[in-house]
């Protein structure tokens, strides 16, 4: 079918919205075709000008890049820039003041508030150029899906805020029709949205579904169970939340299609996406630096999970250098000069605080909740839920059935989970209607009691560690996150139901 859509959309950017969108988004995709020497070198060449501009109009780092010896008057040294203090979320709130730049009144600028996945809200000053690029990579992350400008297209996303701002007013209007896309709330999932959902789908025949991955997850779910198909889609985009494999398996199954996963927040952007399915997310050089790293801020060699470190040097109104987005992610590739940067992630393993926390401070990943509840024990009868940790010992389930348990059901997720977590824990269930998201849109499976007080052993053998477990657990392995010494039993429990 011919794409008529695409010249409008070129007529819409030049004339309507004089978006510098479309130039971005050819410079990107061409910056992505050079060899890695040639990226590296702009690369660097933009994080000196961002260095130089934060030394030099942004309060916070004036003092501090100068004591460390990163900028002082026009000389810049790389080498140490990975002496520069993390910034934190905690920071980010404490001294907005002194990390916005004191050039504000010569930028367009706005502000941004990201809720989290922990729910805590945080702003950010941004400016239109940084706000142009990031939309240009997006575009470009979906030319790798196979969706080129003006095809057509649905999102399944959130937050309420983007799901508001999306249906007023007339330009909001014209840019949807323009190019092509569908907005789907993703907080309406209920049976009766998805039903609505996949109707709607099915009329628009879009080339990409881009959703939330817990969000695709779901909508992937419905169609499996209810034997539903969707034509046509050449790819699914998730984002937003960690593409778990077992997610990625069902939404493969429901939509046919590869899953291209796409890495941001809202503070700094997207900065990452899969050009190959499963082959790991590229980082988008052009527009940001990223690290991971260890406990003690050593970088992390490939292979290695750490901290992840996000440099966006594309805002220019409040530099973020650096900044702790609170996500851990294995190690695929790096660069090692001038300072070592992170050019591949093999994979994200979620965020840093999703754990559940035992009272000696060792933890049990999110990951295991997930799939022993959500797949594992579901039998189709769980159409969502939560886990909320009380205390160290007290455990509340919230369950949204689709319909009535099994019996013993529930007798054996108490049984099994106390295996893993502790014999003394209390376990009780809660049946409701709806859970609700956080303000993000997104969904949390876990609410930890408290983030632990040092990162502890994790209850899994040697040869296990935080990047195989989400694989272990892919392949039907759950009975291996359960082996720690609290809880050996979990793995007789749990293996006779391998391949249920």
């Amino acid at each position: 079918m011919m794409n008529w859509r695409h010249p409008v959309l070129t007529v819409y950017d030049r004339v309507v919205a004089r978006s510098p969108i479309p130039g971005y988004r050819r410079s990107l995709s061409l910056f992505h075709e050079l060899p890695l020497q040639q990226r590296r070198d702009i690369q660097i060449t933009r994080l000196a000008r961002l260095l130089r501009h934060a030394a030099h109009h942004v309060p916070w780092y004036r003092d501090e890049l100068a004591q460390l010896g990163v900028v002082r008057g026009d000389v810049l040294d790389l080498e140490r820039f990975s002496t520069i203090r993390p910034l934190t979320r905690d920071v980010l709130r404490e001294h907005f003041d002194r990390l916005t730049s004191d050039d504000l009144a010569s930028r367009r600028w706005y502000r941004n508030c990201s809720g989290g996945t922990t729910g805590e809200p945080v702003a950010v000053l941004q400016d239109r150029d940084y706000e142009a690029a990031g939309l240009a990579a997006i575009e470009m992350h979906q030319g790798w899906a196979g969706r080129q400008p003006g095809e057509p297209m649905v999102r399944l996303w959130a937050s309420e805020r983007d799901i508001l701002l999306g249906s007023q007013g007339w330009r909001n209007q014209v840019s949807a029709f323009a190019r092509n896309q569908v907005l789907l709330n993703a907080f309406r999932m209920s049976t009766d949205a998805m039903e609505r959902y996949v109707d709607q789908i099915r009329r628009r025949r879009p080339v990409l579904v881009e959703a939330f991955a817990e969000s695709a997850y779901e909508i992937a779910r419905h169609l499996n169970e209810t034997g539903r198909r969707l034509e046509g889609v050449r790819g699914v985009v998730t984002s937003a939340s960690t593409l778990y494999p077992f997610i990625r398996q069902e939404v493969e199954q429901a939509f046919g299609c590869p899953i291209y996963n796409r890495y941001g927040s809202r503070e700094v952007g997207s900065f990452a996406g899969e050009r190959t399915p499963g082959g790991g997310l590229e980082v988008f050089a052009a527009t940001h630096w990223v690290e991971v790293v260890r406990p003690d801020g050593q970088p992390c060699a490939p292979g290695e999970e750490g901290d992840v470190l996000v440099t966006c040097l594309t805002n220019l109104a409040m530099p973020l250098i650096r900044y702790r987005i609170g996500d851990r992610a294995t190690v695929g590739e790096t660069v090692a000069t001038p300072t070592p940067s992170v050019e591949v992630l093999q994979t994200v393993t979620g965020r840093a605080n999703d754990a559940f926390v035992r009272p000696d401070g060792t933890t049990v990943p999110g990951i295991f909740f997930m799939y022993f509840i959500g797949v594992f024990y579901s039998r189709d009868w769980i159409r969502m839920f939560q886990v909320v940790q009380r205390g160290y010992d007290d455990v509340v389930i919230r369950i949204v059935p689709a319909a009535e348990p099994p019996a013993n059901a529930l007798q054996e997720i108490g049984d099994t989970l106390r295996r893993v977590v502790g014999q003394s824990c209390r376990v009780d269930f809660e049946f409701t209607d709806t859970i609700e998201k956080l303000s993000s849109g997104k969904h949390r499976y876990l609410v930890p009691f408290a983030a632990p007080p040092a990162r502890g052993t994790p209850p899994w053998p040697a040869g296990l560690d935080d990047a195989t477990v989400p694989e272990a657990l892919s392949a039907g392995d759950v009975s291996l996150i359960a082996m720690g010494p609290l809880a050996n039993a979990a793995a007789a429990t749990l293996a006779p139901r391998a391949d249920a």
